[in-house]
């Protein structure tokens, strides 16, 4: 692999830059998207890059590159080794192979992240609350730390599971795996209930859902479950289908091309690590329960979940509960410290979210499936409890072809 000093770098026209990011993950994919949206507008780059896993192999064909710029997120060690060595400009995705600021790092905010799931559990009434993860691993301790932290402010305890082998999660064998399940379903087993539960990411949550079947406790009723990464397949597969904490990894993506521009123009490096906060939730089944002390309070609130995009309103919701309007408001505040029109404006816009980011819908179709009569109203409430317009959410967060790195 070529040396260049930070003063007087070869800079190709169009740039060359490699890629050395997996492509079988969506994490992955989405990095990629972020790439390719940077590139698209301020390139253009001469990309290399190849389908490859988080644990593929070293690339043979870098030993000898005479390159301009390299953005990586891999895990194996004869990768790692060079790029940590060379002086060829490189921008880190993956915390694991961090060694300071050289190559500078950019990642997940996992407090953040942990943070956000603890919010979705105590929005829920939750009051007994654990962590699945892999500890030992600085990610998923980070964001044990963050999920802890936001539970403790609020006045409960967390308990984390310990995993029986410190090995690296891709390592285990299938036997292996069993065992480790049924120790699970044991831990599970034993929590008390209702409890809320963030798994570190989404397939540690599908290895969670699995111990919960086998130790027959009920989810979301008596365990609901979060999981981290939104990995689309994964979480619609499952059963039930996963709510899931989503990283903003296109920014991630899109920062790292942009550190890179910079650093192949001679600039240099931060001296600080950055952190990109998550971008929400997309709640599906596994979490679709309020664990509230009022039973007319929870009631209401699964009508609402139920019937929130038919149009309903407070006196609809009120006909249906056949109680007063101060009675059940006192008890939402209470319950939840929200206001009845809060709980169902909050049911809509998370499906507003879903539909701008996943579908190709019009505003006015987007309406008539969430429940707003009218479109300015729509935006005039998702602009307030989001801050940014519909149009702007839909840009940052629609997926984009990988083809447009190549173009």
């Amino acid at each position: 692999m070529k040396k260049a000093g930070r003063t007087g770098l070869r800079r190709s026209s169009p740039p060359r830059v490699a890629l050395i990011i997996e492509t079988t993950m969506s994490y992955g994919r989405r990095l990629l998207q972020g790439v390719a949206e940077y590139v698209s507008e301020n390139g253009p780059w001469s990309v290399y890059f190849d389908p490859r896993s988080p644990y593929d192999p070293a690339l043979p064909s870098l030993d000898n590159w005479d390159g301009d710029g390299i953005i990586t997120r891999v895990l194996e060690p004869k990768i790692t080794g060079t790029l940590t060595k060379t002086s060829i400009p490189v921008v880190n995705l993956n915390a694991t192979i961090s060694t300071g600021v050289s190559p500078p790092l950019i990642l997940n905010d996992q407090d953040a992240i942990g943070q956000m799931g603890a919010r979705h559990l105590l929005d829920r009434g939750f009051k007994q609350f654990g962590f699945v993860g892999f500890p030992g691993f600085a990610w998923s301790d980070q964001r044990y730390q963050g999920f802890r932290e936001a539970v403790e402010e609020a006045g409960f305890d967390c308990r984390q599971y310990l995993c029986g082998s410190g090995k690296n999660e891709s390592q285990y064998h299938p036997q292996s795996w069993d065992k480790e399940i049924l120790r699970l379903a044991d831990w599970v087993r034993k929590r008390p209930k209702p409890i809320g539960l963030l798994a570190s990411h989404d397939f540690r949550a599908v290895h969670l859902l699995d111990a919960c079947h086998r130790s027959n406790v009920a989810v979301p009723e008596e365990v609901a479950v979060v999981g981290i990464d939104n990995e689309s397949i994964a979480c619609e597969l499952c059963h039930p289908p996963l709510t899931s904490i989503i990283p903003d990894h296109r920014r991630m993506g899109r920062e790292a091309a942009a550190l890179l521009d910079r650093l192949m123009k001679g600039e240099s490096p931060p001296e600080k690590e950055i952190r990109i906060p998550p971008i929400g939730i997309v709640t599906r089944k596994s979490t679709d329960v309020m664990a509230i002390d009022d039973p007319m309070v929870a009631k209401a609130i699964s009508f609402i979940r139920e019937h929130a995009f038919d149009g309903i309103n407070v006196n609809d919701l009120l006909r249906h509960m056949l109680v007063s309007r101060s009675s059940l408001q006192i008890r939402f505040r209470k319950a939840v410290n929200r206001s009845i029109l809060d709980v169902i404006l909050d049911v809509r816009i998370e499906r507003v979210k879903a539909l701008l980011s996943r579908s190709e819908l019009s505003l006015r179709g987007i309406a008539d499936r969430t429940g707003f009569t009218h479109v300015e109203y729509m935006s005039t409430v998702f602009k307030k409890r989001t801050g940014t317009t519909l149009s702007q959410y839909r840009k940052k967060h629609k997926p984009i072809g990988i083809q447009q790195l190549l173009d």
